[in-house]
């Protein structure tokens, strides 16, 4: 049986992330520091995201910044969810996909999430396929291919890198956007 307490807490914890989406927005000079770490090429991506999606990414690449994280790691922070922007999804929906996925795991990775994001699927499609989708608008837009890598993977289990320097990248990048919400 589930921990009572535990629920508590990861219900306020919702409520604190859907408080932050509602009202947060990027600070000017994170911003400025942000399109630096991007360059010119990959800005326009960081752009693509809804001020909700861009502080959370700020959030998470200043815990990848404390944790030691090279540029090809703060590149993938600030640019991991940005596959999310290709569908315009409301907090209801986004509310959805996240109690489907907690109460319906397999369905809402698998059945749930396939095809097009139409209809009332489209929130479970977008939380399975943004990676890919930000994958190729990275590739597209000339971002290293680490750092694609790193977008592409940072929600599965443990990828198999062959480079010990990208299983910490994407070690660091697990844990900042786990922590990026907290």
């Amino acid at each position: 049986m589930d921990n009572p307490s535990g629920g508590i807490a990861r219900a306020a914890y919702r409520v604190r992330q859907a408080w932050r989406y509602w009202r947060e927005r990027p600070a000017p000079h994170d911003l400025a520091e942000a399109q630096h770490v991007l360059g010119a090429a990959l800005w326009p991506l960081f752009l693509r995201q809804s001020r909700a999606e861009q502080a959370h990414a700020l959030r998470v690449w200043r815990r990848v910044q404390a944790l030691g994280g090279d540029v090809l790691v703060q590149q993938a922070a600030l640019l991991h969810d940005v596959g999310k922007s290709r569908v315009d999804l409301h907090l209801v929906e986004r509310a959805l996909a996240v109690l489907g996925r907690r109460l319906f795991p397999a369905r809402a990775r698998g059945a749930w999430a396939q095809g097009a994001p139409r209809g009332w699927r489209r929130a479970f499609v977008v939380a399975e396929q943004h990676a890919t989708w930000g994958a190729e608008w990275a590739r597209a837009a000339g971002a290293p291919p680490a750092v694609v890598a790193l977008i592409q993977h940072h929600h599965a289990p443990r990828p198999a890198f062959a480079d010990p320097a990208q299983v910490r990248r994407w070690a660091l990048l697990r844990q900042a956007d786990e922590e990026g919400d907290a």
